[in-house]
């Protein structure tokens, strides 16, 4: 073969192999491309996690303290009942500090809500006790300032003249400080929260402020929540028949047929009285005296009335609830009152 023709020949093939180089190449380079590009646009690329030795203390603090509050947000927002609102607000406020309690103002005197923290040891008292305790107004104590002042204290235990009579109470150790505030009803301080702490536990006080503030309007809403609540329960009872054919001749049916109607609607009363008494406090001491009930909260007890029959038609069970709770079981406070049952 002509030396020219090789070198033809030889170059003809260096030439295809070499397009086929450059085209495996092109071809791995436009992959390359391309896995980079999916890399940056993973989430992956972007997420990450901050090792916990990199995390400072103060950053896990806050983060526990948010969630928390958003716990008992929650909790105390959706209670169905005054006395489960108060028992998931103390709870709450229990979490910032050593012990919380609530005091309510009645007529001439601070009375014990609950409380907890209470250790029941060493002398002193516990939960359920704070329930006993009662403080009078005219006693120059740090409830009283609060209330006239109408803004909360921090600081001492004792800065009033008669606070030692708070401790004398509660007995065991004093505390080093306490935070106490006012808690509004329907705008109005007809309650007291106190908090207090021992040793190097702190009181957060602008936690409390936010569970508090939570409390009162949560506790200033819950009579449009229960309605809500009852009307939406109304709907379900009669929905059911039609979603669920149920043969009463069953026992475990006949029970729960018998509860639903025996006693819910003595629960409903009890809520509805008692939330009654807590928006009327100031009020109902001396009419229960003077038994004029009825005369001084016709529209409020006639109310009552109205939203228990909504729901149920048993009048009598709602006038007992009413003599039992509202008039402490003298049915002569409410004179004048037409009742509509005998019992």
């Amino acid at each position: 073969m002509p030396d020219e023709k090789v070198k033809i020949f030889i170059d003809s093939i260096l030439n295809k192999k070499m397009s086929l180089v450059i085209s495996k190449i092109n071809s791995l380079k436009s992959e390359i491309e391309t896995n980079l590009k999916n890399i940056t646009q993973s989430d992956d690329f972007f997420t990450y996690e901050i090792p916990k030795y990199l995390e400072t203390k103060e950053e896990n603090i806050e983060g526990e303290k948010i969630s928390l509050l958003h716990r008992y947000t929650l909790k105390i927002s959706t209670s169905t009942n005054q006395i489960n609102l108060i028992d998931n607000l103390l709870e709450g406020i229990n979490l910032f500090c050593n012990r919380a309690a609530l005091f309510l103002l009645r007529d001439d005197k601070f009375v014990g809500w609950g409380g907890i923290g209470f250790s029941n040891k060493n002398g002193e008292i516990g939960n359920n006790d704070v329930k006993k305790i009662f403080l009078s107004f005219s006693a120059n104590t740090i409830f009283r300032y609060i209330i006239n002042n109408k803004k909360k204290y921090s600081g001492k235990a004792l800065s009033q003249p008669d606070d030692h009579l708070i401790y004398s109470r509660f007995g065991g150790e004093k505390p080093n400080k306490i935070f106490v505030s006012p808690f509004y009803v329907n705008g109005k301080p007809q309650a007291v929260i106190y908090a207090d702490s021992f040793g190097d536990k702190e009181i957060e006080e602008k936690a409390i402020e936010v569970i508090s503030t939570i409390g009162e309007m949560s506790l200033n809403l819950l009579p449009f929540r229960q309605k809500l609540l009852a009307r939406v329960k109304t709907k379900e009872f009669s929905e059911e028949p039609e979603k669920e054919k149920i043969d009463l001749r069953e026992p475990i049916y006949e029970d729960f047929f018998h509860s639903t109607k025996k006693n819910d609607p003595e629960r409903k009363a009890r809520v509805i009285i008692n939330d009654l008494v807590l928006y009327n406090e100031l009020t109902i001491d001396e009419a229960r005296k003077s038994k004029n009930l009825y005369k001084s909260l016709h529209d409020a007890i006639l109310q009552a009335k109205e939203e228990y029959l909504k729901k149920f038609n048993d009048i009598s069970i709602f006038e007992k609830q009413l003599v039992k709770i509202l008039a402490n079981g003298d049915k002569e406070a409410l004179r004048g009152y037409p009742f509509e049952s005998l019992f």
